[in-house]
C-alpha cells in the first residue's frame, strides 16, 4: 500500500500537467478550426469575414465584415475554458474591445494585416501559439517549450 501511495504521489504532478496541456491544445485546436471556418465562409458566401477575439471575456468567433450582406445564421461564437486566456500583447484593439485577429477576403486569402500569431496561455503559464504558416495561407499550432 505504501508503494502504491508513493507512486501516486510521484505521478500526480505529471498527470496534472498532462491534463492542463491537453486542455490548452484543445482550445488552440478550436481556434484553428475557427480560422478554417472563417476562410470557408468567406469563399462560400463571397464576402470578407473576420475571426475576432474578445480578450476580456475569452470569447472568439467569426462573422462577415461590417457592411456586407451575409447569412447571419452562419455567425459563430465560442468561449475559452476558464483556466486559459488569450495573450494578445501585440494586438490592435478595435471597436468594443474586440480584436480583429484574422480577416479573409472573399477568395479565401488572409488579409496581410491579419495577426501573425495568437498566443493562448493557461494558469500555470504554459502556452501554445497559433501562427501563420510559412506560405502565409493558413495557421498552425506551435507548442512552446517550458
Amino acid at each position: 500500500m505504501v508503494l502504491l501511495t508513493t507512486l501516486l504521489v510521484l505521478a500526480a504532478p505529471s498527470l496534472s500537467r498532462s491534463f492542463r496541456q491537453h486542455n490548452l491544445e484543445q482550445e488552440a485546436a478550436r481556434l484553428l478550426a475557427m480560422t478554417e471556418y472563417g476562410r470557408d465562409e468567406a469563399v462560400s458566401q463571397g464576402v470578407p469575414t473576420t475571426v475576432w477575439i474578445d480578450p476580456v471575456t475569452g470569447s472568439f468567433g467569426v462573422e462577415a465584415q461590417t457592411g456586407y450582406a451575409a447569412d447571419e445564421t452562419r455567425r459563430k461564437e465560442y468561449r475559452l475554458s476558464a483556466d486559459v486566456h488569450f495573450d494578445l500583447s501585440q494586438a490592435l484593439v478595435v471597436q468594443g474591445g474586440l480584436v480583429d485577429a484574422v480577416q479573409f477576403d472573399p477568395d479565401g486569402t488572409p488579409d496581410p494585416t491579419s495577426m501573425v500569431a495568437i498566443r493562448i496561455v493557461d494558469k500555470s503559464n504554459s502556452a501554445v501559439t497559433l501562427t501563420r504558416t510559412a506560405d502565409g495561407w493558413s495557421y498552425e499550432i506551435v507548442k512552446e517549450m517550458p
